[in-house]
C-alpha cells in the first residue's frame, strides 16, 4: 500500500529523474544532536489509522513501523518489524516472520498478534479507514502461526498485496484494542518506531526522542539512519516567516516551493543554511482543483471543462514557477509509463463560452453573471473555491479574474488546514484546492477514483462515480502481468481526465528543500528520497 496522502496545496514537489543515483548511507554516521523539522501545517491527527493528511505521514515514519520498507536507493523492499517473508507460489498466500527483539514503547514485545490486530483494527468501521481499505479488500484470512510468524491468504490476486501487508502500520492492541477508547486518541501516539512520542504543544511543535529499545540501533542494515537523538516538529504555514526561521537557525530542514526556493538568496544561505534543488524518481505528486459531484452545477462534463479552459496554467507556470513544471494531464505523472495520451486542457476563454453555452449557461437577466435553470430553478453561476495555502492565493485571484470575464462568479475562501480538512471530510464544499501526495512507484488509483471510495473516511472526496472506470480498475488491479496492467491503468487514467473531474494543475519537475549547515548528509538526494532518514548533526 502506499496510500495516497492528502496535501495542501503545492506543498508536496513533484520530481524527475537522475540525479544521486549512487548515494549510500553513512553506517558510522555519529549518533546524537537535535532536529528541527518544518510542518508546513499542523497534523490532522496522531493516530496511526485515522490520520490521512502528509505531517501525520510525516510523523508516522519516524513513531511508527511497518513489516517491510521501500529502499531509498532501489525502491526495494527491506526488512524491518519482518526479518523475512515468503510468498506463496499461487500468490495468494504471504507469510511474515517477524524478529523477537521489536518492541512497543510501552515496553511490550511486538507479536503476531499486533500483526493480525493492526489490519482488523484497519477494517474497524469506527476508526473510518475507508481509503486504506482498497488495498486490503482481497486479504480472506489472517492466521497467528506462532508468536513471531503470521499468514495472510488472498481470496484472488492483487497486483498490490506484497506493497499492501509490507507497509501496514504495525500498532499494538493493548493500546488500540478498546476502539471507542482508540478513536479518542488523536493527540497521542504508541508505536514501535526508532522515536517515541515525548510531547505534543497544538500549535507549537511535537517532540519525539530516540526509543532506547529500538532494534534498529543493533540492525546492520539500519545503521546510519534515524541518527538524532531528538527531533522537534514545529509549524510554520507561511513560506516568508519558514525562510526567516531558516536563516536564524530554528528549523534544519523544510520542504520548499519553488517560489521560496527563489527567495532564498543572499547571506546566510550558501554558508550557515542551504537551499537545494534536485532531481530524483520518488513517486510523483500532482496539485489540483477538484468540483463536488454532489453539486448539481458540476454535473455537466461542459462546464468542468469549460473551467478548466478557464485556468490559466501556462501563465502561472511561466510567471511564478521559473517554467520548472509541466502542465498535468491527468491523475498520474506526465512522464510515467502509465501516462494516457492525454493533452494538457489549453487556457482558452473563447472555446470556455462555446461550452458554457452548450450547456445552457446565458446571461438572461443581462447582470454580468451566466444563469441556468437546474431542477425547475433559476441557478446562478456563484460557486466558491476552498483552500488552505494562503501562498496559492494569488493563482486563485487570477482564475477568479478570467472566471469573471466569463460571467462565473468565484468566491475565495481559505481556511485553517484542520478545518479545511473536515469540510472535505463532510463534502461541505463547491471547489476545492489540494494536492494527492506521490504514493507508491506503481500507484493504484481504486483509493481515490473508484465509487466504492466515495463514502466516510474514503478518499474519492468529490463523489466522482463512473461504472466503466470502476470495471477498468478493478481488471487492472486483478492483472498480474505488468505490460497488460499498464495499459489497463492507461485507459483508467484517460477515461478520468477526459470526464474533467479535477482542473489538473502541475507536475513539477524539481524538488527543493532547505537545510541548516548543522545536517550532514551523504548526499544531496537519494534516488527515491532525500535521504534527511540518514543525515546526522555535525559535531560541535
Amino acid at each position: 500500500m502506499i496510500s495516497k496522502i492528502l496535501v495542501s496545496f503545492f506543498m508536496v514537489s513533484s520530481l524527475f529523474v537522475n540525479a544521486a543515483l549512487a548515494a549510500e548511507v553513512n553506517q558510522s554516521a555519529p549518533q546524537g544532536g537535535v532536529m528541527n523539522y518544518n510542518f508546513d501545517a499542523e497534523p490532522e491527527n496522531l493516530h496511526p489509522i485515522m490520520g490521512g493528511d502528509l505531517y501525520n505521514t510525516y510523523f508516522s515514519q519516524y513513531v511508527f513501523d511497518s513489516m517491510c520498507v521501500n529502499s531509498d536507493q532501489t525502491w526495494d523492499f527491506v526488512p524491518r518489524i519482518a526479518e523475512r517473508w515468503e510468498v506463496s507460489k499461487d500468490g495468494l498466500t504471504f507469510t511474515f516472520f517477524l524478529r523477537k527483539d521489536a518492541f512497543f514503547h510501552n515496553g511490550e514485545n511486538v507479536t503476531a498478534e499486533d500483526v493480525k490486530f493492526s489490519l482488523d483494527a484497519i477494517r474497524e468501521p469506527k476508526h473510518q479507514a475507508l481509503n486504506l481499505l482498497p488495498y486490503f479488500d482481497k486479504v480472506s484470512k489472517i492466521e497467528v502461526v506462532d508468536k513471531y510468524t503470521v499468514r495472510f491468504t488472498t481470496s484472488e490476486k492483487y497486483f498490490g498485496t506484497l506493497t499492501a501487508l509490507c507497509s501496514m502500520t504495525v500498532i499494538p492492541k493493548s493500546v488500540y484494542g478498546d476502539i471507542n477508547k482508540s478513536v479518542k486518541m488523536l493527540k497521542e501516539a504508541v508505536g514501535s518506531g526508532p522515536y517515541k512520542l515525548e510531547k505534543y504543544d497544538k500549535a507549537q511543535v511535537i517532540v519525539v526522542k530516540k526509543f532506547d529499545k529500538w532494534y534498529g540501533d543493533k540492525t546492520k542494515e539500519l545503521k546510519g539512519q534515524f541518527n538524532f537523538a531528538q527531533v522537534n516538529f514545529r509549524f510554520t504555514k507561511e513560506d516568508n516567516i519558514m525562510i526567516e526561521r531558516l536563516k536564524k537557525g530554528d528549523i534544519d530542514f523544510a520542504y520548499m516551493s519553488v517560489e521560496s526556493f527563489k527567495k532564498a538568496t543572499g547571506t546566510p544561505f550558501g554558508t550557515k543554511v542551504f537551499a537545494n534543488k534536485v532531481e530524483n524518481s520518488q513517486p510523483k505528486s500532482y496539485g489540483f482543483i477538484g468540483f463536488n459531484f454532489k453539486k448539481d452545477i458540476f454535473q455537466d462534463k461542459n462546464t468542468r471543462t469549460a473551467l478548466a479552459h478557464l485556468m490559466n496554467r501556462e501563465l502561472m507556470n511561466k510567471k511564478f514557477f521559473n517554467g520548472w513544471n509541466y502542465l498535468a494531464t491527468s491523475p498520474t505523472y506526465v512522464k510515467s509509463e502509465q501516462a494516457p495520451a492525454n493533452k494538457p486542457i489549453a487556457f482558452d476563454t473563447k472555446k470556455a463560452q462555446e461550452l458554457l453555452a452548450k450547456a445552457g449557461w446565458a446571461d438572461s437577466d443581462k447582470n454580468g453573471v451566466l444563469d441556468k435553470t437546474i431542477n425547475g430553478k433559476k441557478v446562478d453561476f456563484k460557486v466558491s473555491l476552498m483552500y488552505a495555502n494562503k501562498d496559492s492565493e494569488k493563482y486563485w485571484t487570477i482564475f477568479k479574474e478570467d472566471a469573471k470575464k466569463a460571467g462565473i462568479e468565484i468566491e475565495l475562501k481559505l481556511l485553517e488546514w484542520n478545518s479545511f480538512v473536515k469540510s472535505i471530510d463532510d463534502r461541505n464544499f463547491d471547489m476545492m484546492a489540494m494536492g494527492w501526495g506521490g504514493g507508491d512507484v506503481e500507484d493504484d488509483p481504486k483509493q481515490i477514483w473508484h465509487s466504492t471510495s466515495a463514502g466516510k473516511g474514503g478518499s474519492n472526496y468529490i463523489s466522482y462515480n463512473n461504472p466503466e472506470v470502476d470495471k477498468l480498475i478493478d481488471q487492472a488491479r486483478s492483472e498480474l502481468d505488468k505490460p497488460k496492467r499498464t495499459a489497463l491503468f492507461k485507459k483508467v487514467y484517460g477515461a478520468i481526465a477526459d470526464d474533467v473531474p479535477y482542473i489538473f494543475m502541475f507536475n513539477k519537475k524539481f524538488e527543493f528543500y532547505g537545510n541548516s549547515a548543522k545536517m550532514k548528509k551523504p548526499a544531496e538526494t537519494f534516488k527515491y528520497n532525500f535521504g534527511y532518514r540518514s543525515w546526522w548533526a555535525a559535531e560541535k
